[in-house]
Order: C-alpha cells, then sequence, then structure tokens
C-alpha cells in the first residue's frame, strides 16, 4: 500500500531570522565598501590638491595610505610612483609603477613614465621595450619618440634610430631633436654625407658646441682623430655640459695616445652622464690596460649592464678577470665572445693565455692556432689593399 508523505514546512521563524540576518550582513557589507571606495576617493582628492600646492611630502603620505585600504586604485601607485621618482627613490618608484602596470598594462602615461625611470638607471633595453609599446599604442608620441631613439642609440642600434626618425625628419626637418639624434645615427653606421645634409641646418646655426660636436663626430668617423680632437676641444669649451662631446673627445686623444687626456675627458663626459657607455668603457679599459683593476672594474661592470652584448664590453671583463686570477669568471666572459665574433683576434689571445693557466692544454693550442690563422688572413687583406692602391 502506497503511503503519501508530506513534507513538514520548515520552521518558518528560524527561517525568517535566517534571512534577515543574510540582508543585514549584506547591507553593512555595501554600507563599508561604499565608505571604503568614499574614504580612498576623499585620500585621492587630498593627495591631489597637495600635489598642486607643492607638498610632496604630504601627497606621498596620502596616496600611500589610498593604496593600502584600495589597492586596485592604479592612480594612487601611478602618482606616488612618479613622486618618489621625483625625489630620487627609484627603487620604489619602480616598484609602484610595476604594481600599476600590473593593474592597468596598456596604460601609456604609466608606461611612459616607467620608461623614463630604466632610461635613469641605464636599463635602455627594457626602456626601449616600453616605448615601443607607447608608439604602437599612440602614434607620434614626441618625448616616447625621442626617448626610443636616444635608447636606441645608447645601445648601438643606429640603423633602427634611422629607421624610426626618418619619416619624422622628412615631416620635420626643423627639428632639432630629431636632426641631431638622426645624424648621429646616420654617421653611426658610416653615411656621413647623409648624416651631414641632416645636420646641416644644427651646423648654420653658428660656431656653437653642438655643431663643433657634429664635426668633430664626421672627422672621427673619416680615421682623422687628430682633427677631431682640435674640434671636440672647441666643442666642450664652448658647451662645457655636453657630455657626448667629451666622451666622442676622450676616444680622439685615446687613438693619439694621449691617455692622460683620455681620461680626463672621459672623466668629464662620467660627471655629466654616469650612464654614457663610451666613456665608461674606454675609461675601463684604459685603466685596465695599465694594471689599474679595482679602479677599472666598475666602469667596465656599468658599461657591461649598458650593453651586456657588445663584444668589447665582455672582452674587456674577462681580461680584467683574467689579470686578477679569477681564471673561471674570465672564461665566462671570453668563450661567448669568441663564439659570436670568431674573427675577434684579442679575445682568442686571451683564452689561449687563460686555457694554458688552466693546464687545458688542447684547448690553448687551439685558441693559439686560431690567433696565427687569423693574423694570417690580416696580412693577406694588408698585402691585397697595398697592391689595389699601388
Amino acid at each position: 500500500m502506497l503511503r503519501i508523505m508530506i513534507a513538514k514546512p520548515a520552521n518558518s521563524r528560524h527561517s525568517i531570522r535566517s534571512w534577515t540576518l543574510r540582508l543585514l550582513l549584506l547591507t553593512l557589507f555595501f554600507v563599508h565598501a561604499q565608505a571604503q571606495a568614499d574614504r580612498a576617493e576623499a585620500l585621492f582628492q587630498q593627495a591631489q590638491q597637495a600635489e598642486q600646492k607643492g607638498d610632496s611630502g604630504k601627497a606621498a603620505q596620502l596616496y600611500q595610505q589610498l593604496i593600502r585600504i584600495a589597492p586596485e586604485r592604479v592612480e594612487g601607485h601611478a602618482n606616488l610612483g612618479v613622486i618618489l621618482a621625483h625625489a630620487g627613490d627609484l627603487g620604489e618608484a619602480e616598484k609602484q609603477y610595476r604594481i600599476a602596470l600590473r593593474i592597468a598594462p596598456d596604460n601609456s602615461v604609466i608606461q611612459t613614465n616607467m620608461a623614463i625611470l630604466l632610461y635613469k638607471e641605464a636599463h635602455y633595453d627594457q626602456a626601449a621595450g616600453l616605448l615601443t609599446a607607447v608608439l604602437h599604442s599612440t602614434p607620434g608620441q614626441k618625448q616616447a619618440l625621442l626617448l626610443l631613439a636616444d635608447c636606441d642609440l645608447r645601445l648601438g642600434r643606429a640603423q633602427e634610430v634611422i629607421t624610426l626618425l626618418d619619416p619624422v625628419y622628412a615631416a620635420d626637418p626643423a627639428n632639432r631633436a630629431v636632426s641631431y639624434l638622426l645624424g648621429q645615427a646616420l654617421i653611426a653606421v658610416g653615411n656621413a654625407a647623409r648624416g651631414a645634409a641632416v645636420i646641416d641646418r644644427v651646423l648654420r646655426d653658428g660656431d656653437t658646441g653642438y655643431a663643433q660636436l657634429l664635426i668633430g663626430a664626421r672627422l672621427y668617423d673619416r680615421g682623422k682623430s687628430q682633427l677631431a680632437a682640435v674640434e671636440l676641444r672647441k666643442a666642450v669649451a664652448l658647451s662645457p655640459q655636453l657630455a657626448p662631446a667629451w666622451s666622442l673627445l676622450g676616444r680622439a686623444l685615446l687613438d693619439e695616445e694621449d691617455f692622460s687626456g683620455a681620461r680626463d675627458a672621459f672623466h668629464h663626459a662620467l660627471a655629466l652622464d654616469g650612464n654614457d657607455f663610451d666613456a665608461n668603457l674606454y675609461l675601463g679599459g684604459s685603466l685596465r690596460h695599465d694594471g689599474q683593476l679595482d679602479a677599472a672594474l666598475p666602469y667596465l661592470q656599468k658599461a657591461y649592464r649598458i650593453r651586456p652584448d657588445a663584444a668589447q664590453t665582455a672582452y674587456q671583463l674577462g681580461a680584467l678577470e683574467a689579470a686578477r686570477g679569477n681564471l673561471q669568471e674570465a672564461l665566462k666572459y671570453l668563450e661567448p665572445v669568441a663564439k659570436k665574433w670568431p674573427e675577434f683576434q684579442q679575445a682568442h689571445v686571451q683564452l689561449a693565455s687563460v686555457y694554458q693557466r688552466l693546464n687545458r692544454l688542447e684547448d690553448s693550442r687551439r685558441e693559439r692556432q686560431t690567433v696565427i690563422e687569423l693574423d694570417r688572413k690580416e696580412r693577406q687583406t694588408q698585402k691585397r689593399s697595398g697592391a689595389a692602391t699601388e
């Protein structure tokens, strides 16, 4: 026999109390959330007012309070980063920018600010990556364009600078900054004639340090170090704050074997721009060559940090570590150089010596044979060149 079972209703009083409690909790949650949002907005407004009054310290404190109660507020992290960067606290500023970029990865303003900070820290490759993204989303953004070109120049990527700036120069040949960067890039790739044409407007400005630098660069590119040094001395006399002129003067004086004058010029360049790649590299290399290893190390490390893929920086550090007796550390620098640039004769010379000291005799013999072969090729090239000019 089937029985019909009728479910008993739940206790109506208990059910009402339960729903009432849930509604109360939900209401309290929304009230608290709204209060937090109002508090966050008030802090943001107060921080902006403090900034407008020039009270960066107070603004920073308010932004810190803001991101504690509302860590998702991207403008709190971004604006705090700007204040910290201006105060010179680059490490903490970078931390805030990175948080902001995790929240808003495509924000071009934050990307640009982060790139400027990385540029100041000589992380040019990372800065260039961010600036490329900015220009992709905001084509023609002048600050990002010029900073990217400067980064590429410092990284030795002159052809990328030409590709980037050629259209800009065609549209606005009177732009002095574009002309300077493009002219420098053209000279760097060996196109001195077009480089001269691009910077002609600058040269017509008169006998300025800026113009003298470009004249000196053209002479140096043609192998006329002595004449280049004359023009570059004029450049630094006219514009003592022109760091690239001091740096190039140092290189010209090195070629003329004026080692004391060259070091003095490099020191001037680095006092104006501590991240000048050439000044760090050649000053460090000169000191290493004279056996001043401890003095050379920080300059070569800085050059390597700026351009870790440059043959000369790795070679110089490898040679320095070999001279200090750190043979395994020397190999970490020298072996990749010899592999990537097999025609780099001095790298093979250093490797032969290091392998000999490590009792790796077969490796040492192989490197010595490579040196002999490269020397033979060089003599043949010189012989053919001499015959062609006769």
